[in-house]
């Protein structure tokens, strides 16, 4: 089979490490697997969108490196994963509307016989043809009894059944938009949720505002104690941010070291404070090796602040955050920058 022969999947690896080069993209295993399945023509409509993209501007953003890959790659995965088990329900439901079918023929039969054994009954006064019937009444309700329990049993049996179907497709939902390392919202949960975010404060007229934070020098630290200690590092993150918000803020690990905030009706002073405090949780927080005692030292983040303009998509304020974040890193790290608000843009004006 040539998609799992040694040479062809070399060659298909190698051509997609240089489009990563080429378009000096991060070769993370989102961006492998996507350039992978581009070089490998798998999915032609995707060709096409990338394609597109590179006449138009002659690269990629990240941003919508991204969206392709939700959009094409990983939500296929997700897609068929959601349909398997969809089909599983599906089967199951089938099985109970069956089994009840087979109940109601079988109680509509019985109810004959007993409207007859009645109907002879009221024609004759013989004590054995009385006891005869009597007794086919009774035969007759035994084997409904006994049809009764078999039923009850295999229902309950199914109940069961689609209990841990139901379970299972709520688990491949979620897992569809959750991160494992962080136990926050994935790339895909955070792209639904900005959107979400976009769509309310346009129809309600509210603000909210994107915290982009980016944890310093990570890359050296996992270079330096290894990945399990990175993920440790990440895993930190994560729990200061879940500790950190409340009500309807969101977070995400926003893909590597990135992370991001949500933070509805925040306009973007009180958004700064927030990421300020954020940012003072993680900075007086120690790493130690468990094994060890060993202390790592401290980490620290950067982080931009942008909030929503009237009518934008997520797109425009994505960017913005993301552009603060790097004007915090390039101002030293461990600080947060945002941008100039609408008040401060119009005294300028004046």
């Amino acid at each position: 089979m040539a998609s799992r022969d040694h040479d062809y999947t070399l060659h298909i690896a190698e051509m997609a490490m240089e489009r990563i080069k080429a378009l000096s993209l991060p070769a993370d295993p989102p961006g492998y697997e996507l350039w992978y399945t581009y070089s490998a023509g798998r999915n032609p409509e995707m060709n096409r969108r990338i394609n597109s993209a590179l006449d138009a501007n002659g690269s990629l953003s990240l941003f919508e490196l991204d969206g392709i890959y939700d959009e094409y790659v990983a939500s296929s995965r997700t897609r068929a994963e959601l349909e398997r088990a969809g089909t599983d329900v599906s089967h199951e439901i089938d099985k109970i509307v069956g089994m009840l079918g087979e109940f109601i023929l079988s109680t509509s039969q019985d109810r004959h016989e007993c409207a007859d054994a009645s109907k002879r009954l009221a024609e004759t006064t013989d004590y054995d043809t009385v006891r005869a019937v009597a007794d086919a009444i009774i035969n007759s309700l035994r084997a409904v009894e006994i049809r009764h329990a078999a039923m009850e049993q295999r229902l309950n049996a199914a109940k069961k059944e689609m209990e841990t179907l139901q379970q299972s497709l709520a688990t491949t939902t979620l897992e569809a938009t959750r991160d494992t390392v962080t136990g926050l919202a994935n790339r895909r949960g955070f792209n639904s949720a900005v959107e979400q975010a976009c769509e309310r404060a346009g129809s309600e007229s509210k603000p909210f505002s994107l915290l982009m934070l980016d944890i310093d020098h990570f890359k050296s630290f996992n270079d330096r104690f290894g990945h399990l200690m990175g993920d440790s590092v990440l895993s930190l993150v994560g729990v200061t941010l879940k500790q950190s918000l409340k009500g309807s803020d969101f977070a995400a690990r926003y893909g590597g070291e990135e992370f991001a905030v949500i933070l509805p009706d925040t306009a973007l002073r009180n958004a700064t404070l927030v990421a300020e405090q954020i940012r003072e949780k993680i900075m007086v927080r120690e790493m130690k090796k468990r094994s060890t005692g060993e202390n790592l030292g401290g980490i620290t983040v950067s982080i931009g602040v942008a909030s929503y303009r009237p009518g934008e998509r997520p797109r425009p304020i994505i960017e913005r955050a993301d552009a603060c974040l790097y004007e915090a890193k390039r101002a030293g790290r461990n600080c947060v920058h945002c941008e100039r608000d609408e008040e401060q843009l119009r005294g300028n004006a004046a």
